[in-house]
């Protein structure tokens, strides 16, 4: 605003204190401008004052005072909780002798008071003594940015960080879709969702917060298996065939191989960093970045045998390199030793048939192997359970979740597509595919609860929704799940704790 360099006009009150920051530093526009709100709430006080000093006076004897103007015929003077740069405008008057004061604001100001002791600010123009803290502290309508008492924001208005927007109107700095703060909306209006249902919030770490499939290293399409490797590291199948890597914090994917067929799912072997991936469609199992595969012969056709893998799903490595391969139409799991020719099953029918009994499997997808305790999680999909097998050549297995028919109850599964185990080994996370949502099983419970997604098992794509999640996996501290959101072409990340 240009006429602000015209002439300054500096206020110093002579009362008797010490504090200096009693006192204002105001600039005054020239003759002929007057102050327009955006927001009338913000208007003061409207009275009258014998002289601009009077007026630019009432001014500094409120904290919350920021701007005035005087009509020295009119005697008419204003003073608002706004300024000329977020939420008001210093315009051109109809009176020829109205003027404009500004209170200037500066970092210097709040540098020797803001956090110190209430004594510090008895005597200050800037801040107030916090009856919570008993420090000082912005005075109502304003939020501390890191260097000044800023004024808080209105409904819509953008915004950088949680208290930035107007407290008694109930607002808040809302976060979008990629986790940073946006604009300032309802409390309401933000959490109704969230309040009534109790569904966790996610947010985008890789992908599009439109949904978009547009494949560009940014962008994904309906991916699939996705795994954690060092320093945060996210491996990707995205279903353009291509293995992307995103490191943490960083929505540009890095290509790392393009495959004949979609990616399905991944184990990262945190002894040799070696990633083992799975291309269902394309029946073998590569070792990245090796290239090596299984079967190692080169034979894959399309029928169950011992000797190649016929749409290999789930997989997972033991301490001494073995590999538990999945076969979806097999219905079940093989066991490989390094450079192996041939595989053994060591869960579900050696004839391949599919069943419903304890010894038997309908369509495994991903496995977890509990090494420690010779057990093996699989994701039985069709029979709409998880399953636990003793790795004792029994072939025996309970099942820890589901079981109780397809369905959306929270002792049922739809589906399912991939499992985490805790490191507590008490706890696992299920990718419940068909009711768009992520369950959590205590291993000894009957009864799921729902950490992601909608709990009645019905799809969306807000933050609070998922769509047809497929694959899942847990930070290293397992503070946040990570969800392969394969229908809205993204990946999800929820706070567990």
């Amino acid at each position: 605003m240009f006429f602000f360099h015209f002439f300054i006009f500096f206020i110093l009150l002579n009362l008797p204190i010490a504090h200096t920051n009693y006192e204002s530093r105001i600039a005054i526009t020239p003759s002929g401008y007057e102050f327009q709100l955006t927001y009338s709430i913000q208007l003061l006080v409207s009275t009258t004052a014998q002289t601009i000093i009077t007026c630019s006076a009432a001014c500094n004897q409120l904290a919350s005072c920021r701007t005035f103007d005087f009509d020295s015929v009119s005697k008419r003077c204003r003073l608002f909780e706004a300024d000329g740069i977020t939420t008001g405008s210093i315009i051109v008057s109809s009176s020829l002798t109205s003027r404009v004061g500004t209170v200037q604001i500066s970092s210097d100001l709040y540098s020797s008071t803001h956090n110190q002791p209430c004594t510090w600010c008895q005597m200050d123009r800037y801040e107030t003594c916090s009856a919570n803290t008993s420090t000082c502290q912005c005075p109502r309508n304003s939020y501390w940015d890191g260097s000044v008492c800023a004024l808080q924001l209105f409904q819509n208005n953008t915004c950088k960080q949680q208290n930035a927007c107007r407290s008694d109107l109930n607002l808040t700095c809302t976060l979008d879709c990629y986790g940073l703060f946006s604009k300032c909306v309802s409390i309401l209006t933000d959490n109704a969702t969230h309040t009534s249902t109790m569904m966790a919030y996610g947010t985008t770490v890789v992908g599009a917060c439109s949904g978009s499939s547009v494949m560009n290293q940014t962008l994904l399409t309906a991916p699939a298996g996705i795994t954690m490797g060092r320093n945060s590291s996210m491996y990707v199948g995205d279903g353009t065939n291509l293995l992307l890597r995103f490191d943490q914090n960083n929505r540009l994917g890095i290509p790392l191989q393009n495959y004949s067929m979609w990616p399905t799912f991944f184990f990262y072997d945190n002894r040799t960093s070696l990633l083992y991936v799975t291309i269902m469609e394309s029946c073998i199992l590569q070792i990245w970045p090796t290239n090596k595969t299984i079967p190692y012969t080169g034979l894959a056709f399309r029928n169950c045998s011992l000797n190649w893998l016929y749409r290999p799903t789930g997989v997972a490595v033991d301490s001494q390199g073995n590999i538990y391969i999945a076969s979806l139409p097999c219905n079940w799991i093989t066991k490989w030793t390094m450079n192996s020719s041939s595989g053994i099953v060591i869960a579900g029918s050696p004839t391949g048939s599919s069943g419903s009994d304890n010894k038997t499997l309908f369509g495994p997808y991903n496995i977890v192997l509990d090494e420690a305790n010779s057990y093996l999680y699989v994701t039985d999909r069709y029979n709409n359970r998880i399953q636990r097998f003793m790795l004792d050549g029994s072939g025996v297995a309970v099942t820890v979740a589901g079981g109780n028919g397809a369905g959306s109850a929270q002792t049922q599964l739809r589906q399912p597509t991939d499992i985490y185990l805790t490191k507590s080994k008490t706890e696992i996370y299920i990718c419940d595919n068909f009711n768009h949502r992520i369950q959590k099983w205590n291993i000894s419970g009957t009864v799921g609860m729902t950490v992601a997604g909608n709990p009645n098992g019905t799809a969306g794509s807000s933050q609070f929704s998922l769509n047809r999640p497929y694959s899942i996996v847990l930070d290293i501290q397992e503070n946040y799940l990570y969800v392969s959101d394969s229908s809205n072409n993204r990946v999800q990340r929820f706070s567990l704790r």
